[in-house]
């Protein structure tokens, strides 16, 4: 019975349920596609790319998910509000708190299910695209087979119910806590308390958030960059469990100043700011979303590739770099291109971790990083690491440096000997014997080659660069020696520092490539949130538009009332939404440069800021006019 009712109630409030439904098969057509293409990285062999589409697909699915959840919760959210005075009716009519809150249950059931199978079909396809996509940006290797079963899809579809079960739950408890008695006199006034549990619940994730980013500040390095996109979705959690506070408060500041400025129009806005602060502070909370995640996913990386090309330029000493384009050089090829005429100094490195062991008796693991084996060879005339403790040679065969943020991470100084756990998870009792501050996009650790040779799970070692340093005064004569060993071995890639510094601007923008997706997949959920919440919050005021011109407003003044309103929610968004960014973008470049001071670029921020603003305003004006071509005695009948 509450089934066929939600299903007829979703029928008869279609407009209602619009947004839902396109947020859900915009959720559905994303996680089927990351669904399938799990699958298929699991199916996969190693050598056709299975872990590199698994890495990349687990964090992208999980965001989606985020936004998702953050989009169809506030879509319920205003369906519900809008639909009060049906719910006391339901209540004065005894319905119980339970079948109030499984009506709701049932709602987003059924919204999802009309959802999944457009939206499986949908993910299919997009599925096939993005791995041609991905295949076209190098990350994967074309041999990657798409082999699937229907187990993904079907999870798919639960995990995209359940996420929306979870999303609505909040909105059914609070619909089914009206008393039956009082029902139909709260269906008329709006609920002004804000529930203790949702402000405590937003205090402690916010309390989460500060802890996060301060944990983000100690560790430094590369885990800031990573985790700074977490740390905005934490953050913009409190922000959404906090909104009713944060619309009350920028309501009472943000209407006393329009009521400064317009005191006739300014004077409603701030009574209807005051009064529904709760709409405020939901229609605010999508865009400044928008604003963050946007904000944090194009700033970082920049800041993250500036401070790597800065480093790398300074540590890069050698003249050539020999390459191979695949799996790597063979062992012997130190050896070959040491005994060509013209070399210096030629030094081999090979990738590999360390992770420094806290309690040597427990076996308790600390801190870890990428770590570079190093082969015998004055490693400091090739690549000059900024050390700021001990030095680099003589090196001896237990003789290890390690980067500035890993040692203070795990509290080691230079002379310091302590144990790491190596690739195969084996124990090493070591010497510090340098501390490095050059370490972005090199590795956190350098070990002998001859240390990291037998802990390499058996398989043979591959070098992943040789970098050579020619003899003073005899540069040519190197050129020619790399030209002919080129020719014969044709794999092997021999590039200057120009050459050199190229390749890693194709992988940042391979990189960004993949940053660009992901900021696309979210401003379109984050928009459909945006507009479908301003387009609810405003077709639901059309009585009062009614009441408004029957009592001899005009029409340009309701317009002109509604303009400035939606200009306080940007307003309001935008600022929220650069403190939430401003915040993480400070601790993140100070974790990577040492510095809090941000340098942003002016048109890509004016781009996020304005692009928000505009998607927000035009919204507003145009639902505005829809809604107030119907005439008033019209629009007051269909609002009772």
């Amino acid at each position: 019975m509450l089934f066929l009712l939600a299903w007829w109630s979703i029928r008869a409030r279609k407009v209602s349920f619009a947004g839902s439904f396109v947020a859900m098969l915009c959720a559905q057509t994303l996680i089927t596609a990351c669904a399938v293409l799990l699958d298929a990285g699991r199916r996969a062999t190693p050598g056709q790319g299975g872990a590199d589409v698994v890495s990349f697909v687990a964090p992208f699915g999980f965001i989606c998910l985020f936004v998702m959840a953050f989009a169809v919760s506030g879509a319920f959210a205003l369906s519900v509000q809008q639909r009060t005075r049906e719910v006391a009716l339901l209540r004065a009519v005894a319905a119980t708190p339970g079948q109030v809150r499984r009506l709701i249950a049932y709602e987003a059931l059924v919204v999802t299910a009309v959802a999944a199978v457009p939206g499986c079909g949908l993910g299919l396809l997009l599925a096939v695209e993005l791995r041609a996509w991905l295949v076209a940006q190098g990350l994967i290797p074309g041999a990657f087979p798409l082999d699937f079963g229907p187990l993904s899809v079907l999870c798919a579809v639960l995990i995209c119910w359940v996420t929306a079960e979870a999303s609505v739950w909040s909105s059914g408890r609070r619909a089914s806590r009206v008393r039956a008695v009082q029902a139909l006199g709260e269906a008329s006034v709006p609920r002004r308390r804000v529930g203790v549990a949702r402000a405590c619940s937003g205090l402690a994730v916010l309390a989460g958030g500060v802890w996060g980013l301060r944990a983000i500040g100690r560790a430094g390095g590369s885990d800031a960059a990573n985790t700074a996109g977490v740390m905005v979705l934490v953050l913009m959690t409190a922000v959404g469990l906090l909104a009713p506070w944060i619309g009350k408060l920028a309501g009472a500041a943000l209407g006393l100043l329009c009521q400064a400025l317009f005191p006739v129009v300014g004077l409603l806005v701030k009574s209807n700011l005051t009064t529904s602060y709760r709409r405020l502070g939901t229609a605010a909370t999508p865009l400044a979303l928008t604003v963050a995640f946007a904000a944090v996913a194009l700033f970082v990386p920049q800041m993250k590739w500036h401070e790597q090309s800065q480093q790398d330029r300074q540590r890069m000493v050698a003249d050539r770099i020999v390459q191979r384009v695949g799996d790597g050089l063979p062992a012997s090829a130190v050896s070959r291109v040491r005994s060509s005429p013209g070399v210096g100094t030629a030094v081999a490195t090979t990738g590999t971790s360390v992770t420094v062991v806290d309690d040597p008796e427990s076996g308790r693991l600390g801190p870890g990083g990428v770590a570079q084996a190093v082969s015998d060879g004055p490693l400091e005339d090739v690549l000059d690491l900024g050390v700021i403790e001990g030095r680099m040679s003589p090196w001896g065969a237990r003789d290890v440096a390690l980067s500035q943020d890993l040692a203070r991470r795990a509290h080691i100084r230079a002379g310091d000997e302590v144990r790491l756990a190596l690739e195969d998870s084996r124990v090493e009792k070591v010497r510090v014997a340098a501390v490095y501050s050059r370490s972005r996009g090199f590795g956190d650790a350098v070990l002998p080659q001859s240390l990291a040779a037998g802990h390499l799970y058996g398989r043979p070692l591959l070098l992943d660069a040789v970098y050579v340093r020619a003899q003073s005064g005899r540069e040519g004569q190197l050129d020619g020696a790399l030209a002919a060993l080129h020719r014969n071995e044709p794999s092997w890639q021999v590039l200057d520092r120009a050459a050199y510094r190229a390749e890693a601007l194709r992988r940042q923008d391979a990189s960004m490539a993949a940053t660009y997706l992901l900021l696309v997949v979210v401003t379109v959920f984050t928009s459909i949130s945006v507009v479908n919440t301003l387009v609810m919050t405003t077709m639901e005021r059309s009585g009062e538009f009614a009441l408004l011109r029957l009592v001899g407003a005009s029409r340009r003044q309701v317009a002109r009332m509604m303009r400035l309103e939606n200009a306080v929610i940007v307003l309001a968004a935008l600022l929220v939404g650069s403190l939430v960014a401003g915040t993480v973008l400070s601790v993140t470049s100070h974790a990577l440069t040492g510095s809090s001071r941000l340098r942003l670029d002016g048109a890509t921020l004016a781009l996020i800021l304005g692009g928000a603003g505009i998607l927000a305003l035009a919204t507003g004006v145009s639902t505005t006019r829809i809604a107030l071509r119907q005439r008033p005695s019209t629009a007051l009948r269909g609002a009772e």
